[in-house]
């Protein structure tokens, strides 16, 4: 074999072997946060359990108070006597959502597009952003930001392109990865999203998406990758689409093999809204958290669904308590656990985040050849 040959050879092996983070999660090791996490569920009730895997969408949501249950994307009740703080969840990636103007007057800052941001090619200007949105967040009663979008730019007519950082997954990933560090300096959790091959939304949750799997790990997955490394998120969302012909919030490739073992991800997977489509095989597949639950074919899959699963031994214990564990050790990493939000709105620096926004969009002006 030449010399010459064997470079070529090693190159091509390199460009079609699959992508793997080099730390990947030991059984035996357990971080701070994560000991922490399992010292606490130890303590906890089933019900205990099974109230913090399953969320709230607020509008369609009954028997809460006013002072409890916020307009907002998402709730889930604490655990008072333990610590675990009570969670509300916003959208989204441009700025604190306020939909149908859900809480009356209640106005936010809003970033420019995320392919803007991705335009200016500035890892510095997408954290700047995220501290900024997140900082709203936080000052508005939210310790959970659904934000961090890293869905690729495959469809020119994707109806959340915009959101987005384009279609150059390293470029994509490296700039999400710092837009999610910063909503997170602020002490609350930022989820990336939509996991995985969600890059349109016309029958978003009625396709499959089929791609071999190093092409998948050398694109799409290749951004979440990054952006996880880098923004190190407590959380991720799966998305509503098949992949492979399983949904993928009952993905055991996704949200098993590759996000939880192959990446080392130690937070927790939590649903799109609706996209929850089983008890025991989403729950074993990897699935942690249903959110808006109200917005599934059935409202009970992670409660009472997940009762009769537990019950008739189709999920385990250990996997309930790895769960909630998840879901414990991403508050905890972030600060959102030891860092209660104010029990009333904030007021909001409006001209400093103003001029975030005016930079963010000034730089994203660009010509394109």
């Amino acid at each position: 074999m030449t010399r010459r040959f064997a470079i070529l050879l090693l190159g091509a092996t390199v460009l079609t072997a699959p992508v793997v983070a080099p730390i990947v999660a030991d059984a035996q090791q357990r971080s701070p946060a994560r000991a922490r996490a399992e010292a606490i569920v130890a303590r906890m009730t089933q019900a205990e359990k099974i109230g913090l895997v399953h969320g709230l969408f607020p509008p369609m949501a009954t028997g809460k108070t006013a002072n409890e249950l916020i307009p907002s994307a998402g709730h889930i009740d604490g655990v008072p006597r333990l610590g675990v703080p009570l969670v509300r969840e916003t959208d989204a990636s441009l700025g604190v959502a306020n939909q149908i103007e859900q809480r009356k007057g209640d106005t936010a800052t809003a970033l420019p597009s995320g392919l803007a941001t991705a335009a200016s090619f500035s890892p510095a200007l997408a954290y700047n952003g995220g501290r900024m949105i997140g900082a709203e967040a936080r000052a508005k009663r939210f310790n959970v930001m659904l934000a961090g979008g890293v869905n690729l730019t495959r469809d020119p007519w994707g109806g959340r392109n915009f959101e987005y950082f384009g279609e150059d997954p390293l470029l994509a990933g490296k700039i999400a990865g710092e837009h999610i560090a910063g909503v997170q300096s602020n002490r609350i959790v930022s989820t990336v999203k939509h996991f995985a091959l969600n890059p349109q939304e016309t029958g978003r949750a009625v396709i499959d998406a089929r791609i071999g799997e190093a092409d998948l790990r050398m694109s799409d997955l290749l951004a979440f990758q990054l952006a996880i490394e880098r923004g190190r998120p407590g959380s991720v969302m799966c998305a509503y689409n098949k992949v492979g012909g399983d949904w993928a919030c009952e993905n055991r490739f996704l949200l098993t093999d590759v996000l939880k073992r192959d990446w080392g991800f130690p937070g927790w997977v939590m649903s799109d809204w609706g996209a929850t489509h089983s008890s025991a095989k989403a729950a074993n597949a990897g699935l942690d958290q249903d959110s808006g639950q109200e917005l599934n074919q059935r409202p009970d899959f992670f409660d009472a669904g997940l009762r009769q699963a537990l019950a008739a031994g189709e999920v385990s214990a250990a996997r309930l308590d790895d769960m909630v564990a998840r879901y414990l050790t991403g508050l905890i990493e972030t600060g959102a656990f030891d860092t209660p939000v104010p029990s009333r709105a904030q007021p909001l620096p409006v001209a400093a985040h103003a001029a975030v926004a005016q930079a963010a969009a000034e730089a994203g002006i660009v010509l394109l050849k």
